[in-house]
């Protein structure tokens, strides 16, 4: 392990830099420049405005948004219904405020980020109250005091809350603690609290003189500001389809993966998690857009990055927003047809030194398990195979090398090899002395494998944040660990982060910041390629023999050779000798920029980012003595890949609004990204000893093999978008974007991709003034264009390779590979290729009703992908070259995506939140190429394809024959079309019991033209539920996410039902299969004869596909904060204990392991391979603020 540190020797000197030495580096950096007052620095802020006769209430609300300050005050003293006029052009704060404030006999004051305002002792706003000195003098006289804390939801203390005896004017305000105390007359009355942003809380004082108060927040959807392309813009004024997340929401799910905690939380955006530690998520946005890659673009604090968001710390996570259609990723351009999510990690706030801890540790075990035979079980159904041959007892063919030659089966007490005998059985060891002729003890009850290599792991997080600011300066810095053992023996994941963000006002005019994170994963064990369960321990473990014990006698590992137990090897043995394979990540992404603000409308931003991604493997593959003669054989394959990729992009952005109605911004940048990505893999074999510090390639002495190889790719781009508003009614924005690509040649490298959208705001027509339960309303329209080209670095080129293999196809019509020297056509380019083009249209409808309460937003949408990239196809004259893509192909994607909420509160301390998402989307293949009937196939599994694509299908849909039921007498068999029959037109496959295939063209015969679609694992309906609820401490929320209407080939069951697998079965293929008995009984059947010869039966067909329907409790988590009084005597802000369980329970009617099936080839989605299963987790958690 020391010596695989050494390949990082950058990060090893790093490291030893403690991570309490960066926290104090930073946090003292910080404050030793925001030391300076940030009240004058808050009252210097620029106002300008042209207000004629508002509400006091508007008129603040304009300086709030304008200076970024919040006003806080005692609604029975402060009169906002009164008329205003007000003009100022970039005038100081405090001239504005005592300009306004003055004739109102208004006073104010600072306390932390608020301006407190108070009435001027001997005037009253309202002529019916008492003034301002009688109620000090009448809470002077009082003789009971009150003193407590108010927090948010969260527990995060509230500075300025007001806090009022109801029906009078006595009353107080939070100080920067969130305390309060003042006097009252006796226990009878009610105290309200209120504060700007929070749903007003009555508490009756009653025996109590101490209060702890939360304030649930109001709904902001409108005045939300949603991070998008290149900036900000508030949700109100948004008119493309766009959804946010927020750190709350990204929280709920302990996954180490950021892009897995978006599963069931957006409409539209599906995500396929991975179970096995460490391992990445599939995301799709608005279904599947191309046959070539379809990932979303990440955009993570203004980097572009093509490698998801591995090695990112989710708990460093502020918000993530998905640009969903053409009109609000178009400023992305040709990188955006697949959608854009943009993720912005937390920054630092103004206001006192914040720390948190988070902490949290629990367990995991597998949410499911398959029913396997035991050994007899499997002795039973060996047996019933023989009698379904038409064999008898100690007749030919009917001994089995295990379970004899009897009438029945009978369990041996050894198993032993062809090489040994009987009589060598070594009753003190149980074992022949030459292991791969062992002689082992068989298991008799039966071995479960499932449950041999699983077990219950532990899971623990620790996340470590400071963040602060002062008047020019902010900061936040985190560290985080993660360890994650597998729930598949010897497996698991570590993640080592660290990330620091910070801003700087230098001058009034310029700005500069960085944002850097790191981190380091360590992926042990066996590594899942997510492809095929080839390697898959739990595909593996479950179809090997039960009589094949775990240990032998003397606590070996056991395994065999012997006839008659599969292929005989140990899966806890094979998954041990792995155990110390690591695959090592170090991630380094981050940016710095400055910015010049020209003039507080115009400002220019240059921003330089990197993303350096670093993997380095070591896969060890031992010799298995129990299984394998030469013990030596030993393997070694050492592998490094490096990709670095940097952006520079600078921006110019112009923001004003003329004449208190015409609001204009404008962007306007260039940006320039360029990538490199490098491969290495070595391989050696035959290593005497199998030591860590000795196997290394050197001491290898056969199978010499080395692979490399480096791509590389550019792009440069320019862009500009309009947004104009006209007084928050009536809103428009435009972009393009003009992108040219190395991956195209120099006459088609350039595409520009266009794009508008329109927005009407009906809730501010005078005809909609009056309905005051309608909070907004707002009808959107979109179109815009969008590029792909994620085709390869290198299709618009002729490549060559260096010696190797020639094709050639000769005179007598054979096509012919030979070895000869020099260089050799490798692949074929295509100079004609172009951009793929997505062309996306969007209706969309938002409404917001009863206060903010009540939220709905619609879209609809039509997705056509056009100029699709397809592989040529040549003649076999062409010899064996890689063809190029041509630009044939078209796809179509249309769907619906609906989002609800809705919040509110009963009683004074039962606040609650119900969400609901729900989205569908059709896909259909309009053309692969010029021929209307060319089939694209999947991936082969075992010599057979389980999806095809072609024109008026979805893409990657199953494909086989279709099965009408079983043949139950001879009579149906007669009467049936043959099967593949041979020349003399005889059928060798049909008899009673076996599949009955539908002969779907017709010709009275069933063969391979008889294949058809038997369905699609595109759903038509994706939707996430979740519910929150606050009862005074105590927080509960539930998540729910499911799909339905789709289908899932359950391919294992191919391995765990017929002869393919020669080693265990599910149970009921004994108790479920046809036989003439049972079917004369009328007992249950549910699967066909269990023959010795049933591979026309493993062939793809309907028999495998089943519905992959299911609603799944994602989450569950309950939690308690203790009160203010106790974390007062803690000396801490809060402190808050939870439980939390993730996939607590699974509905589903499929019978396999997960019906989420994790492919991230979209040519084959939908076939579940058995790879990982899913972990349930539990977990008790420590939330700690200081």
């Amino acid at each position: 392990m020391q010596l695989f540190f050494n390949s990082f020797p950058l990060l090893t000197k790093v490291m030893k830099v403690t991570g309490t030495h960066i926290l104090l580096i930073l946090i003292f950096t910080n404050f030793s420049v925001a030391r300076p007052s940030f009240a004058q620095e808050l009252l210097n802020r620029p106002v300008s405005m042209n207000i004629k006769n508002k509400e006091l209430g508007s008129v603040l609300d304009h300086i709030s948004k304008e200076a970024k300050i919040r006003f806080t005050y005692v609604p029975k003293l402060i009169d906002m219904d009164q008329r205003i006029s007000l003009v100022a052009t970039k005038e100081k704060l405090s001239t504005v405020l005592d300009r306004l404030l003055k004739p109102l006999n208004i006073n104010y004051e600072i306390e932390g980020e608020f301006i407190v305002l108070k009435r001027e002792p001997g005037h009253s706003s309202r002529t019916n109250e008492t003034n301002e000195a009688g109620l000090l003098k009448a809470v002077a006289l009082a003789d009971i005091a009150l003193t407590g804390t108010v927090a948010d939801e969260k527990g995060e203390l509230l500075p300025g809350v007001s806090v009022v005896l109801k029906g009078t004017q006595r009353g107080t305000t939070t100080n920067a603690e969130g305390a309060f105390s003042f006097n009252v007359p006796d226990n009878k009355g009610v105290l309200v609290f209120s504060f700007v942003g929070y749903i007003a809380q009555e508490v009756e004082i009653g025996n109590k003189t101490a209060f702890t108060v939360r304030l649930a927040a109001e709904s902001k959807s409108l005045n939300e500001v949603v991070v998008v392309g290149y900036g900000v813009q508030e949700k109100k004024t948004l008119t493309g389809a766009v959804s946010a997340v927020n750190e709350q929401q990204l929280r709920a799910v302990p996954t180490g993966d950021a892009a897995a905690r978006l599963q069931g939380r957006v409409a539209g955006v599906t995500v396929i998690t991975s179970s096995d530690p460490g391992g990445s998520s599939t995301v799709r946005v608005r279904g599947i857009g191309s046959i070539n890659n379809n990932d979303p673009l990440y955009i993570v604090d203004g980097v572009p990055t093509n490698s998801g968001l591995t090695g990112i710390n989710p708990n460093d996570v502020e918000s993530m927003t998905v640009l969903k259609d053409a009109s609000a990723s178009a400023i992305y351009g040709s990188r955006a047809a697949n959608g854009v999510i943009v993720v912005t990690t937390k920054r630092g706030k103004k206001g006192t030194l914040k720390l948190s801890f988070d902490a949290r540790y629990g367990t995991q075990r597998s949410a499911n398990h398959l029913d396997m035979m035991n050994s007899q079980e499997l002795g039973e159904l060996l047996w019933q195979r023989k009698r379904n041959a038409g064999l008898t007892p100690g007749g030919a063919g009917w001994a089995d090398a295990q379970y004899g030659n009897g009438a029945t089966p009978v369990i041996p007490d050894y198993i032993i090899p062809t090489a040994a005998s009987a009589s060598q059985v070594n009753e003190s060891t149980y074992s022949y002395p030459t292991p791969y002729n062992g002689i082992t003890k068989a298991n008799k009850e039966g071995t479960n494998w499932f449950n041999e290599v699983t077990s219950v792991a532990p899971i623990q997080e620790y996340n470590l944040a400071v963040s602060g600011g002062g008047e020019k300066s902010n900061f936040a810095v985190s560290a985080g660990y993660l360890n994650q053992k597998g729930i598949i023996d010897y497996t698991g994941f570590n993640r080592y982060s660290l990330r620091a963000n910070s801003d700087f006002t230098v001058t009034k005019w310029l700005k500069i910041g960085q944002t850097i994170g790191a981190t380091l994963s360590d992926r042990l064990g066996f590594i899942n390629t997510g492809t095929s369960n080839a390697g898959s321990p739990v595909a593996y473990a479950i179809r090997q023999h039960p009589l094949i014990p775990v240990y032998d006698i003397r606590g070996n590992f056991a395994g065999t050779k012997a006839a008659g137990t599969g292929n005989g090897q140990n899966p806890v043995a094979n998954l041990y000798r792995a155990k110390d394979n690591l695959s090592r990540q170090m991630r380094i992404m981050g940016s710095v920029y400055a910015q010049i603000d020209f003039t507080p409308n115009l400002w220019f931003k240059s921003l330089v980012g990197i993303d350096y991604n670093i993997t380095r493997a070591k896969i060890r593959t031992l010799a298995d003595p129990e299984w394998t003669q030469t013990t030596n054989n030993n393997v070694l394959t050492e592998s490094q890949r490096d990709i670095f990729q940097y952006n520079w992009t600078n921006t110019l952005n112009f923001n004003k609004t003329f004449q208190s109605a015409h609001t204009v911004n404008v962007l306007a940048g260039v940006e320039a990204i360029r990538n490199n990505d490098q491969i290495f893999t070595a391989t050696r074999s035959t290593y005497p000893f199998t030591d860590l510090d000795y196997m290394v390639l050197d001491a290898g002495q056969k199978d010499v093999s080395n692979t490399g190889t480096f791509d590389e790719w550019a792009l440069f781009s320019y862009f500009v978008r309009l947004n104009y508003d006209y007084k928050g009614k009536y809103l428009f924005e435009a972009t393009t974007r003009r992108d040219a690509s190395s991956r195209f040649a120099a006459a088609n490298r350039g595409g520009t991709f266009p794009a508008f959208s329109v927005g009407w705001r009906l809730v501010e027509e005078p005809f909609l003034k009056g309905v005051t339960w309608l909070s907004d309303l707002k009808i959107r329209a979109g179109w815009g264009q969008n590029g792909n080209d994620n085709v390869g670095n290198y299709n618009a080129y002729t490549t060559y390779r260096a010696a190797g293999a020639e094709s050639y196809y000769n005179i007598s019509g054979t096509s012919s590979t030979k070895s000869d020297a020099g260089l050799h056509i490798y692949s074929l380019g295509n100079p004609a290729g172009q951009w793929e083009s997505s062309t996306t249209t969007n209706l969309g409808l938002d409404v917001v009703l009863f206060n903010n309460k009540f939220e709905a937003n619609l879209d609809i949408y039509n997705r056509r992908t056009t100029n699709m990239l397809y592989p040529d196809s040549r003649p076999d004259t062409w010899g064996a070259v890689v063809l190029p893509s041509i630009n044939v192909g078209e796809m179509r994607n249309n769907g619906v995506d609906l989002i609800l909420s809705y919040r509110n509160r009963i009683g004074k301390d039962l606040n609650f939140n119900i969400g609901a998402n729900l989205s569908h989307y059709k896909n259909t293949v309009v053309r692969l190429n010029g021929n209307p009937n060319e089939i694209r196939y999947g991936n082969t599994l075992q010599n057979d394809v389980y999806t095809a694509t072609t024109a008026g299908q979805p893409i990657s849909s199953f494909y086989g024959y279709i099965v009408d039921g079983i043949f139950n007498t001879q009579e149906e068999v007669s009467a049936a079309p043959k099967y593949n029959p041979d020349i003399n037109g005889r059928d060798t496959y049909s008899r009673p019991g076996v599949f009955k295939f539908r002969d779907v063209n017709g010709d009275g015969k069933v063969t391979t033209a008889d294949r058809t679609f038997i369905g699609s694992p595109h759903p038509t309906l994706s939707y996430g539920l979740n519910l929150s609820v606050n009862y005074k401490n105590w927080d509960m929320t539930m998540f729910f996410q499911g799909i339905t209407g789709n289908q899932v080939v359950n391919y294992f069951n191919r391995e765990l039902l017929f002869t393919r697998n020669e080693g265990n079965y599910l149970k009921s293929r004994l108790y479920e299969s046809w036989t003439p008995e049972r079917f004369a009984n009328g007992d249950k059947i549910t699967l066909p004869i269990t023959l010795t010869d049933d591979g026309n039966m493993q062939k793809p067909s309907t028999f495998f596909v089943e519905s992959g329907a299911y609603l799944r409790m994602k989450d569950f988590q309950i939690g308690y904060a203790l009160p203010a009084e106790l974390t007062r005597k803690l000396h801490v802000d809060r402190l808050r204990v939870y439980f939390q369980s993730t996939n607590l329970f699974t509905v589903t009617k499929y019978s396999g392991l997960n019906p989420e099936v994790t492919e991230p080839n979209d040519g084959n989605k939908g076939v579940d391979t058995t790879v990982y299963p899913t972990p349930q987790i539990f977990m008790m958690g420590l939330n700690l603020n200081f």
